[in-house]
């Protein structure tokens, strides 16, 4: 048979009879002979099928009924507090009666939930004068439903999940706050608008915006202006007349401030997220809006519960539809006439998952204690070099509520450089091959050079080590000159850079576009160009170098990305090592000798109102791998960072 759901049209059977066949095919009883006596069982088919989609989309507006708009309004009733919840449906069969002008018309209907599935039959009669016509009757919602009663659905929620860090110390949870604000119905019209003004002058809230609020609410409600934590609501508010502090609970991080960007922020679901979910979420719900709580919303939680009952209509209801009020009692073998509710169905709501993080929150904290400091945009994340983990990311005030340690992208500068000299050990390089590391590099016309200062002993033919030690532009610019296209982002690949991962966070790593031409994949092999990278994806790579193999960051602690490029090999690892400790013993980073056993540095040219540099330093120690980017040229900064959060 033919079925119908509210998420979308299953495929229809392969061999399509005719439409007086196919009636026939469904008939139980009296099908011979109909079309002889002018009746057209197809058409009975026809609307029998255009009714069961009806029911299954909550709408039988189109629906050819005896009485169509009595039977439209009745429906609506009958459904009405159901909310978003509407049955899968499918065609059963017809039975013809009364010399084939009436067809009883069987309905299989399913009420599908994660935790269970509600499944009955229903019947509905269509009855042939000249056409057919639905006879409609509430029983053809649910058989124990009359002409005074309707389904009602009582949703529950479960305790949305805790999100914990590395020691299992609860990050997010559920937290007192107090959402404040005007309530109406306890003081006089007229102080309406000077006590939302008085309010919202204390909370510092747009008073015009939050008096249009109250005065276009209901008398009696209570109008939110903003929600606070607990021990934040302001106690001056005992003075504005009709102001109200009403608890409530919300998931929260420990403090406002922590990993903010990262955690992210839930509250009441949106009307967008409402949409999207297909009756999921309704309105009130809470949900992630962002960070972790976001990402991990369908984990954290759970799934809804549902008791669904048969209820009396309203007597608003029954006037309507032209019903006289019902005083008696009803039988207790009638449910359909039941003047309490009488429960058909039920399944309880799940309880949210906790999600685990790898945050090390001791090093979180002292991690943006330190960025704290500076008042323009500094980023920086700390890996575990063994496995990959995020054991911080964090980002200075001037990042607001974004985590762009974990999602900007920027291009990374001569960090990238050991990618690029990854694809050239692949080409039969090793630390100690020549490259020409000349004053000047042209390709098609365009001019490259080394950054201003740079130390003009190590110009001419020198090692490779040496050209990544003081970060000379030309020598890779000379090296990579034949290099494919794919070589430079298959190298990334390798060092865990430039592939998407499902990861289950708000996570970047990194975009190596194909250039498309000489120039820009000149200046991609030196992290210019097309090329971007977050903080995160740059950890990332030192992990991978200093581990010995591809290292993927990630923070959920059960969703590890696996890596499908090239393997990182034994010897390449090696190789980079070395490079990359004498970036720290004789190149660019000897500031943070002693701190960092192998690094690079970078400087990439980015402009808004004038040209400047974003500064990076990559490295790592024993235990772990590190990136701290300054936004806007302050050339000291990231050394500064890594010196006093590892030194």
């Amino acid at each position: 048979m033919k079925g119908w759901r509210t998420n979308g049209w299953p495929g229809r059977i392969p061999t399509r009879l005719t439409a007086a066949g196919l009636a026939c095919a469904l008939v139980t009883s009296g099908c011979a002979g109909l079309t002889d006596r002018g009746i057209d069982p197809g058409k009975a088919e026809s609307l029998a099928e255009r009714l069961v989609v009806a029911l299954a989309v909550g709408d039988i507006s189109s629906i050819e009924a005896i009485d169509q708009d009595q039977a439209v309004r009745d429906h609506e009733q009958v459904i009405g507090s159901m909310g978003a919840l509407l049955p899968n449906t499918s065609l059963a069969g017809i039975t013809y009666k009364d010399g084939g002008r009436t067809a009883d018309v069987l309905i299989n209907q399913e009420y599908a939930f994660p935790q269970g599935s509600w499944t009955f039959q229903t019947h509905a009669t269509l009855r042939h004068d000249d056409t057919w016509l639905l006879d409609w009757s509430p029983s053809i919602v649910h058989p124990q439903l009359s002409a005074t009663t309707r389904l009602r659905d009582e949703r529950s929620t479960g305790v949305r999940g805790t999100i914990r860090d590395a020691a299992g110390t609860a990050l997010v949870e559920n937290r007192t706050v107090y959402k404040v604000g005007i309530d109406k119905s306890q003081t006089d019209p007229a102080q309406w608008e000077p006590s939302a003004r008085s309010l919202a002058g204390l909370l510092e809230v747009d008073p015009d915006q939050y008096a249009a609020q109250v005065l276009a609410s209901g008398p009696l409600a209570f109008v939110s202006a903003i929600t606070l934590r607990e021990g934040r609501v302001p106690n001056a508010i005992a003075s504005v007349p009709g102001a109200a502090a009403v608890p409530s609970t919300l998931p929260l991080a420990p403090d406002q401030n922590f990993a903010r960007g990262l955690l992210g922020i839930s509250g009441e679901a949106p009307p967008e997220v409402i949409a999207k979910s297909k009756g999921e979420i309704i309105t009130g719900d809470i949900v992630g809006l962002s960070g972790v709580q976001m990402y991990q919303d369908s984990r954290l939680r759970g799934i809804p519960g549902h008791t669904i009952t048969i209820s009396p209509r309203t007597p608003e209801q029954l006037s309507e539809m032209g019903q006289p009020p019902s005083s008696e009692p009803a039988p207790s073998t009638n449910p359909g006439t039941l003047q309490q509710d009488h429960t058909v169905y039920s399944v309880a709501a799940v309880d949210g998952s906790g999600v685990s993080l790898t945050l090390n929150s001791d090093l979180q904290r002292r991690t943006e204690e330190l960025l704290s400091r500076y008042e323009w945009l500094v980023m920086a994340v700390v890996l575990d070099r063994h496995t990959g983990a995020i054991l911080a990311a964090a980002n200075s005030p001037a990042a607001g509520a974004n985590s762009f340690a974990t999602t900007g992208a920027y291009p990374p500068g001569s960090t990238l450089k050991v990618v690029t000299a990854l694809a050239l050990l692949r080409r039969g390089y090793t630390p100690d091959s020549p490259v020409n590391c000349s004053k000047e590099a042209t390709v098609d016309g365009r001019i490259f050079t080394n950054f201003p200062g740079y130390p003009p002993e190590h110009n001419g033919v020198i090692p490779l080590r040496d050209a990544v030690a003081q970060s000379c532009n030309t020598a890779f610019i000379n090296a990579s000159v034949d290099m494919s296209d794919t070589e430079l982002a298959s190298a990334a690949a390798s060092l865990g850079l430039s592939v998407d991962h499902d990861s289950g966070f708000d996570a970047f790593y990194g975009s190596i576009p194909t250039p498309p031409d000489v120039v820009t994949k000149a200046s991609n092999n030196i992290g210019q160009g097309l090329v971007q990278m977050s903080p995160m994806a740059m950890a990332g790579m030192a992990a991978s170098v200093s581990s010995g193999e591809t290292k993927i960051p990630y923070l959920i602690s059960d969703q590890v990305p696996t890596s499908t490029a090239q393997p990182l090999t034994g010897q390449e690892a090696s190789m980079l090592q070395d490079i990359m400790a004498s970036v720290v013993a004789s190149g660019t980073l000897t500031h943070v000798s002693g701190v960092l056993q192998g690094g690079k540095s970078g400087t990439s040219e980015f402009s808004d109102d004038i040209t400047r540099n974003h500064i990076w330093t990559v490295g790592y120690t024993e235990d772990y791998a590190i990136t701290v980017m300054d936004y806007e040229s302050h050339s000291w900064i990231p050394n500064e960072v890594i010196k006093a959060l590892l030194g």
